[in-house]
């Protein structure tokens, strides 16, 4: 029973987390689209606050950033994995980039529907 435990070290958590932000900091200094939607779920917590949106509101507003956040750094990742080992088929690596950007953009759109249904009656 306690061989279950030895793997959760707490300084496995730390540098876990460690990592877990250093991708996010990347994302932040090197990806656009990652700072403009940070902007936006700003913009989201502000509105947020001033029109005293309900927990339920609240909870779809941090679902569907977390899923766009989360599907941008999926595509970064991606797009990184193809620009380094995929140099003989360009043709793969466009189209997986380019399915990659659609994860992104049906999450955008997913998003926009939720910011609409929240904050559309309010404004």
């Amino acid at each position: 029973m306690l061989q279950i435990f030895k793997s959760h070290h707490p300084t496995r958590h730390i540098r876990s987390f460690k990592h877990a932000f250093n991708g996010i900091f990347h994302a932040l200094l090197n990806e656009a689209n990652f700072r403009a939607q940070i902007v936006i779920v700003i913009f989201a917590i502000i509105f947020g606050k001033l029109l005293k949106i309900s927990n339920v509101e609240w909870a779809l507003i941090t679902l569907s950033m977390s899923l766009l956040l989360a599907s941008e750094l999926i595509n970064t990742t991606v797009e990184e994995i193809m620009d380094h080992f995929v140099r003989h088929n360009n043709q793969i690596a466009k189209v997986v980039k380019d399915l990659t950007a659609g994860f992104v953009l049906i999450n955008a759109i997913g998003s926009l529907i939720v910011f609409y249904l929240v904050f559309g009656n309010k404004i």
